[in-house]
């Protein structure tokens, strides 16, 4: 599916939505446990596993890809399981303000363009790379990720900007972010970003070598280039709340903001509040990644190995758990893999793969739905997908919240 591109959309997906144990606590006081906050319908299957891979609800309907016997497209279904668009791309994202991406034609030469919900083109396909539609505007590209030109479009399909001559980003709040004077150097884009109100006035002078939105009123940026500059926070006049000291730093969310220090060539990440004070020790690998109050972290351990054939090699033993805002532990448990949690619940799974299970647990380490699946998804809009397998193999289907 198509990805995020470098500048504006970088971190969006800190704002909404791995891997890896035993359970927390002994299979019986889990399931005995569970009933107490589980819906009767939690963990039911509500849409038959017959899918090749399936993605998450979103405005009522998720991308899944048939099998073989189809051609291995890509099409959309409803909550009932039936198809509200025929599989017919070759590669589909979610649903987003009323357009979805779709890719015509293979990896190599295909061609993104956006269909509304009946499954007819609202724009035509003829981009080698988009994101999804974001307040109007989607960012589109023409060629691959280092030469390519890259410009925003509205939901007409009309180029409202062109990212190597300029950056217009409505942020939402009053505020516009705008990125000038661009130009390509050594390890990537120039630009120089400030902001401008309602009218079109700056407020803030482009002064900045990148920045994120204005959220609780600070906005992350960056001083320098992307190898050697630090980024900070200022306020709304530009003028600087935390000083520019760390190797990146993403927008403030509930008074915590995800930043990272390199260390040894690798960013180590953790947390910081609104006076900078660390909350959460820089020393993860991963960024946090907060919902419902906790962040799924990662902690990697390596150690030397014989395989078969007597050669010798570093083998990388991860282990996952969950941190709150305070950087304390509440479930305490780690996990082989799991995702974040999403409307209450997270997918682990217990036991190492290939032979490890899926459950979901609720924010306390409670297993609401225990571990059954091959594998497992985070819940949207009231439904998860889950890998479930039988005498004929592996399909995707959903399970309800």
């Amino acid at each position: 599916m198509s990805s995020i591109p470098y500048f504006a959309f970088r971190c969006a997906w800190f704002l909404s939505l791995s891997i890896v144990c035993s359970p927390l606590f002994p299979a019986g006081q889990n399931q005995e446990n569970s009933q107490a906050n589980a819906s009767s319908t939690t963990g039911s299957l509500v849409v038959h596993p017959e899918f090749e891979s399936a993605g998450p609800f979103s405005e009522g309907l998720a991308a899944v890809q048939v099998g073989a016997d189809q051609g291995w497209k890509w099409g959309y279904i409803d909550r009932s399981g039936g198809f509200a668009i025929a599989p017919q791309f070759d590669e589909a994202d979610g649903f987003s303000e009323g357009l979805a991406a779709v890719r015509v034609g293979d990896q190599k030469t295909g061609q993104w363009g956006f269909i509304d919900k009946r499954g007819h083109f609202a724009i035509a396909p003829e981009w080698d790379h988009v994101t999804p539609f974001s307040r109007g505007l989607a960012v589109v590209r023409t060629g691959n990720v280092i030469t390519g030109k890259e410009q925003m479009i509205d939901k007409q399909g009309r180029y409202v900007s062109n990212l190597k001559s300029g950056v217009v980003l409505p942020c939402g709040n009053g505020m516009t972010l705008v990125g000038i004077n661009v130009g390509w150097v050594e390890g990537g884009v120039k630009r120089h970003f400030g902001f401008m109100d309602k009218s079109g006035n700056y407020v803030v002078k482009p002064a900045f070598d990148d920045a994120f939105c204005f959220t609780e009123g600070m906005a992350a940026v960056r001083v320098g280039n992307a190898d050697t500059g630090k980024w900070g926070f200022i306020d709304t006049t530009g003028n600087f709340v935390l000083n520019p000291r760390w190797d990146f730093a993403c927008p403030f969310i509930d008074g915590t903001a995800t930043v990272a220090l390199a260390g040894s060539g690798k960013k180590k990440w953790g947390a910081i509040d609104t006076s900078g004070r660390e909350i959460i020790p820089l020393q993860y690998a991963e960024p946090l990644r907060f919902n419902d109050g906790l962040a799924l972290v990662s902690n990697t351990s390596y150690s030397w190995i014989t395989d078969d054939v007597g050669k010798t090699k570093i083998q990388a033993d991860a282990h996952y758990s969950f941190v709150d805002r305070n950087g304390s532990r509440p479930i305490g448990s780690q996990w082989r893999s799991a995702y974040s949690f999403s409307q209450g619940l997270a997918p682990v799974m217990v036991g190492d793969s290939p032979g490890g299970k899926w459950g979901y647990i609720d924010t306390r380490g409670r297993f609401i739905v225990s571990p059954q699946f091959e594998d497992a998804r985070p819940f949207s809009e009231g439904m998860a997908a889950v890998l479930i397998r039988d005498h004929q193999g592996e399909k995707w289907g959903y399970i309800s919240r």
